[in-house]
């Protein structure tokens, strides 16, 4: 197992339930699963305390909207993208050091860890996720400096196998197949800072890992890529580019090939940092919002035909259902209607339109789908819960306190809703994974003395809001079953804590943090959840979600350790 050292570890278990234990993380080195999607949700955070600030917001549901400059309230901030789970697959957690060039394997239940070499500058972790195989530990990871891939495979007993393959120069981010069969290596623009016009990151590696040996194949797409779908059936994949979308065949018995570039609009030269588009996950159709624009373009990717849908106004967000049989999207009316200057004495009027899609119902009757005005509300983004059976409406263009839930599931309480006060302007909201409960953080409110706050909702039953004021402001979420961590960060005061959230009680209890975390995740496998922190050995705090107790491991490279927080 080439450079691998195994280590067991004597455990110190930290008393979860009292507020004042310090708990410690992994560093992760910039190893987040970036398109990979580890199991469960989770995020990323960085060193700036709104999580999605310097960074690529792009993501479900579009990263700016709400109509010219000047015309309105600036757009939406699509910030749940921007949290996303480091590496866990089965019952272990993978973390990085691409300084070291070794990367550790940490068993979340005995933790017990594992060291081995990748390649040079191992950075980019995803997770390798087969649904027929849940429990299975496999990952990948780039190795920025060498231009390979590692896939990482780990036994029943722990034993881990390495496999190498070529990737292409200056690859930043991966997407994983539903069934773990392909990874596509690809280049963010985005994350580049200051790159060169003629830079056109067209490159992409498509890794197949069928065989006992990943086999790669180099390909050209559209300039700068910005977002990349593979379909459910694996067969094909989707690179959304600058002109358009590049179709890749995966699995025709050739090879990995381009087959087209497809259009996604009438110009093809319009802005293309003013679409947001997304594709269904059979790969079959894709829907194309733009900036400004009062039209849903709907693609078909069979032979490249379009529709346009015109909805009531320019359409702030849209977002698709998690089987992709239906996409919802919004339009923020202004908050002043256009003749309310007529009587002086008269209130503001505001709405907000909610629009119903069909897929593929809507390709062929472009006007049939359903629409809801919720008057009294102004709100431009959505997040579905899984199922897409409720729609979580709200605004962070502007400092807003509601979260309206909307009921689209079919039956007698269709396009029902009801709205709440969060006590603090939303920021973003996460659906917790069976639907029942969400997470909405929250900005420091007028008049508090808070950071932050974050509150948890009830979604299945009309229960009131748990609000939640914090020192610090949130930078993290992960969600599994009925519990919860959200984690917080201030810097300039050194205030670094976890929540952990039980559901139903809505109980919440907090842990103070030691060193700054960078990410919060899920082991799904073992019912854990762990916070990741900065710290030069290595650090990381796992907490079972059954009981809250914590244990916290320390120094990957130095020698590995358990502690109760005192260090």
């Amino acid at each position: 197992m080439g450079g691998e050292t195994r280590r067991r570890i004597s455990l110190v278990l930290g008393l979860a339930a009292l507020p004042a234990l310090m708990l410690t993380a992994v560093h992760c080195a910039g190893g987040s699963a970036d398109e990979g999607g580890a199991a469960g949700a989770g995020g990323n955070t960085g060193q700036d305390a709104s999580p999605c600030y310097g960074t690529n917001c792009g993501g479900s549901g579009g990263s700016s909207s709400g109509g010219a400059a000047g015309s309105g309230p600036p757009p939406e901030k699509e910030i749940e993208s921007s949290f996303r789970s480091p590496v866990a697959t089965g019952k272990y957690v993978w973390a990085a050091n691409p300084e070291s060039g070794r990367v550790a394997l940490i068993d979340a239940t005995s933790l017990e860890v594992q060291t081995f070499e990748a390649g040079n500058g191992p950075t980019h972790l995803a997770a390798l996720v087969d649904p027929s195989a849940p429990n299975a530990a496999r990952a990948i990871v780039l190795n920025v400096k060498s231009h390979d891939a590692t896939v990482l495979f780990a036994d029943e007993q722990g034993k881990v196998t390495t496999k190498t393959a070529e990737v292409h120069a200056d690859a930043n981010g991966w997407t994983i197949s539903a069934k773990g069969r392909w990874a596509l290596a690809w280049t963010d623009a985005a994350k580049i800072e200051k790159a060169d016009p003629t830079e056109g990151f067209q490159d992409v590696t498509v890794l197949d890992l069928a065989g006992k040996e990943p086999k790669s194949v180099r390909l050209s797409v559209g300039y700068r890529p910005t977002r990349v779908f593979i379909a459910s059936d694996e067969k094909r994949a989707f690179v959304v580019t600058e002109p358009g979308l590049s179709i890749i065949e995966l699995d025709a018995g050739q090879g990995p090939f381009v087959t087209s570039e497809l259009p996604v609009t009438d110009d093809p030269l319009e802005s293309p940092a003013s679409r947001d588009v997304s594709v269904t996950p059979d790969g079959a159709w894709a829907l194309v919002r733009r900036d400004g624009s009062s039209d849903v373009g709907v693609v078909s990717l069979a032979d490249g035909k379009r529709v346009s849908v015109k909805l009531s106004g320019p359409v702030t967000d849209l977002d698709l259902s998690d089987d992709g049989s239906r996409a919802i999207a919004v339009v923020r009316q202004p908050s002043v209607s256009a003749d309310a200057g007529a009587d002086d004495a008269a209130p503001p009027s505001t709405s907000s339109d909610v629009a119903l899609l069909p897929i593929p119902g809507i390709f062929s009757n472009p006007t049939t789908f359903d629409t809801k005005t919720i008057d009294g509300e102004s709100f431009g983004s959505v997040s579905l819960s899984t199922g897409g059976g409720v729609a979580l409406l709200f605004t962070n263009a502007t400092p807003n306190d509601h979260l309206t839930l909307l009921n689209t599931a079919p039956g007698a309480g269709y396009l029902t809703h009801r709205t709440v006060a969060l006590k603090a302007p939303v920021k973003a909201v996460f659906p917790a994974p069976d639907g029942s409960h969400a997470v909405a953080l929250l900005a420091p409110s007028a008049g508090s003395t808070k950071a932050g706050a974050f509150s948890v909702i009830p979604v299945s039953a009309d229960l009131p809001p748990k609000i939640q004021g914090t020192d610090a402001p949130p930078v993290g979420v992960a969600i599994q079953g009925n519990r919860a961590l959200i984690t917080v960060r201030e810097d300039a005061k050194k205030l670094y804590a976890t929540y952990l959230v039980r559901m139903p009680e809505l109980q919440i209890d907090p842990f103070k943090l030691s060193s700054p975390p960078l990410a919060t995740g899920m082991v799904p496998a073992v019912n854990v959840g762990y916070v990741a922190q900065e710290h030069p050995e290595g650090r990381i705090t796992f907490v079972t979600l059954q009981d809250g107790k914590a244990r916290t491991l320390t120094g990957f490279e130095l020698g590995a350790k358990v502690v109760d927080g005192s260090q």
